[in-house]
This record gives structure tokens, C-alpha cells and sequence, in this order.
């Protein structure tokens, strides 16, 4: 009797243990709050919130080629692994071709990429939304890409905060319709703007762009007519405060933008678009003319080297947003490309104004 009373009690406890022993496999969803800033501040500490690492399988990145796209999968890799020291991140990291990829085992972990559009169509809609972030722009899997989808929400966003319905656009003749993505988007909207082309010699177009032109006809014929010295400040138009500059390059567009503050546009806002430059920034210039950049173009390790700090940033920021995701961390994750919203259906990015 004392026996199976013994065995019994053995058995009750045993079944107890195991039934409030916490299961590794829960993950308890964790928010983090918005941060109303455009600029860049820094990347979000994910340490601060005491994030438990749930997720103990392995993240699976597809990389390009390295013999094709040599220069940016070595900067891409460095930004994962940059991101992975950063954060502690102690799952392995295991970085395979994208053009090999095994979509059993990356369904049986966490796959970051690919990066071909092709390959990310051919895949999107296949994978579980909490174990996978692929790296072009997808319909049904969760998202992030290098594209100009990003930049477009960060100015549409901050011009309707301020709720501004009316707008300048400057663009350089031989620039191409797709690089003006943001001007359809505008317009779509059915919102107002002003629009010029400017050529070879823009200095007389920006001038008629600004009303000034008509200013300074009409001083002339006043200081012909005038026996005293006529002191005079010409008055740039004021039914639009902000212009979105889309410039052949780099270099063009600090022409373009010294000429708006040389003819009296001192008090404009002045935007452009840097996804498609390649060159390295001039702070100097930007300063100057105080032109607001939409991208991550601030100093970080390779911030002014546009080529480079692209891939590195598309890689840290890949590494931090899929760490998140497994982990079911929500809310505003901020990287270095730019501003993440996530929850369990969605996943929106948006791009730093500095």
C-alpha cells in the first residue's frame, strides 16, 4: 500500500512538473512605440526592451552571386554580420546562393532574401510571414528593398503631416519618366504643383520659375523713372513653400539648388531623391544650400558613399528587421535605410529626411 502510494505521488508530481514548465516554442509579442522624427537618431536598441531570443533556429541568407555583384554582396554581408555582433544575435547565419535556394530549408528556418526580383516573385506568397523577409518588393511575404517605394511614403508622409496641397517641381530635361515616380504619385492624389524643365542653361528658367524675373522688369522701369536710389530685394513667389528637385545627378542638383537661393528662394524647403545616384555626397554642398535628402544619407560607416552604404545598410537592416520578426517584436523598429512598421499582417517602410 505504501508502495503504490509513493509511486502514485512520484507520478502526481512528474505530471504537474511537466505541465507548468514554460514552452520555448511561445514567444510573447512585445510593441515598440513611434518616435515623431523624419531624421535619422540612430538604430533601435532592441536590448533595451529585455527581448528574450525565442527564435533558436537558423536565419538563412540568400545572397546574389559574389562574382557577378562582388562589391555589393561583400558590403551587404558586412552590414548582416554588423548587425549580428550589434545585437547579440547568437542563431547562426548561414549565407547561400540565391540562384541554389532550398525552399524546404528555409521553410524550416528563418530565410532572409533573395534579392533578384525575379527570384522574389517567383517565391513571394510561398513562405510563412513570421520566417521569412525577402529583399525586393513583394505582394504577400513581408518585405524591404532598395527601390524608391520607401522614399516616396517618407516625403508623401511629412508634406501631408504639414498638409501642404500645392508644390514645386524642378527636373532636368534628360532625366527619365521612372526616376519621377513621386511626381505620378502626386498627382494621382489630385493634388496641385508647378513644374518646370530645366536645360543647359537653367539660371533664366529657374528665375521664371520663381516669379523673379517679372520683379526685377519691374524695378527697372521703376529705377529708370525714379530720380533717387531705389533699394530693392526682388520677392520670389509664395503660393508653394516646398520644392522636390529631380536632378540628373549629383552635381546638378547643387547647381539647380544654388540657383533657387541665389534668385531669392531663401525660404523655400528643398527636397530631392538620392536612389538613383551613385556618387559620394558633398556635405558642403548640402549644407549650403540646405537641401533636405531623402535616403540614408547621413554620417554613418559609409554614409556618404552612397554604392557602399547602400548594401551595408540593406544587410543591417535585413539582420535587425528579421531578428524582430522572429522574436514577434512590433511596432517602429528604426535601421539604417530607414523607418519599419511591423505587425503580424504587415510590414511598411519609409525612408529618413536628413
Amino acid at each position: 500500500m505504501i508502495k503504490k502510494f509513493v509511486f502514485y505521488l512520484l507520478l502526481s508530481l512528474i505530471i504537474t512538473s511537466c505541465s507548468t514548465a514554460p514552452k520555448e516554442s511561445v514567444i510573447k509579442t512585445q510593441v515598440l512605440q513611434k518616435i515623431p522624427k523624419d531624421e535619422f537618431i540612430g538604430v533601435t536598441e532592441i536590448g533595451t526592451i529585455s527581448v528574450v531570443n525565442n527564435y533558436k533556429k537558423s536565419f538563412i541568407v540568400a545572397a546574389p552571386d559574389h562574382k557577378k555583384f562582388s562589391e555589393f554582396s561583400t558590403y551587404f554581408q558586412l552590414g548582416i554580420l554588423a548587425a549580428k555582433e550589434k545585437y547579440q544575435i547568437e542563431n547562426e547565419v548561414n549565407f547561400v546562393s540565391q540562384e541554389s535556394l532550398d525552399l524546404k530549408e528555409a521553410n524550416q528556418n528563418f530565410l532572409i532574401g533573395p534579392i533578384s526580383s525575379e527570384l522574389v516573385n517567383k517565391i513571394d506568397g510561398l513562405l510563412v510571414n513570421n520566417r521569412a523577409l525577402l529583399l525586393n518588393d513583394s505582394r504577400e511575404n513581408f518585405s524591404i528593398s532598395l527601390s524608391e517605394k520607401s522614399q516616396n511614403k517618407a516625403l508623401s508622409d511629412y508634406l501631408s503631416n504639414k498638409a501642404v496641397n500645392r508644390i514645386g517641381f524642378i527636373e532636368d530635361a534628360s532625366i527619365e519618366k521612372d526616376k519621377k515616380s513621386f511626381k505620378n504619385i502626386w498627382f494621382n492624389d489630385e493634388k496641385d504643383a508647378i513644374t518646370i524643365e530645366v536645360g543647359e542653361n537653367p539660371t533664366e528658367r529657374i528665375e521664371n520659375f520663381l516669379d523673379v524675373s517679372e520683379s526685377k522688369d519691374r524695378f527697372n522701369l521703376i529705377d529708370k523713372a525714379s530720380f533717387s536710389k531705389v533699394e530693392f530685394v526682388p520677392r520670389s513667389r509664395k503660393d508653394f513653400e516646398q520644392i522636390v528637385i529631380f536632378p540628373e545627378d549629383l552635381n546638378r542638383l547643387y547647381e539647380i539648388a544654388s540657383l533657387v537661393r541665389f534668385n531669392y528662394g531663401l525660404d523655400y524647403e528643398i527636397f530631392s531623391f538620392t536612389s538613383d545616384f551613385s556618387q559620394k555626397i558633398d556635405s558642403n554642398e548640402i549644407s549650403l544650400h540646405d537641401i533636405s535628402l531623402i535616403d540614408h544619407t547621413y554620417e554613418n560607416k559609409f554614409g556618404y558613399d552612397l554604392t557602399k552604404s547602400r548594401s551595408f545598410c540593406l544587410g543591417f537592416d535585413a539582420m535587425l528587421i528579421s531578428f524582430a520578426i522572429a522574436n514577434e517584436v512590433n511596432g517602429e523598429i528604426r535601421g539604417l535605410l530607414g523607418i519599419y512598421e511591423i505587425d503580424s499582417e504587415k510590414l511598411t517602410s519609409k525612408s529618413y529626411i536628413n
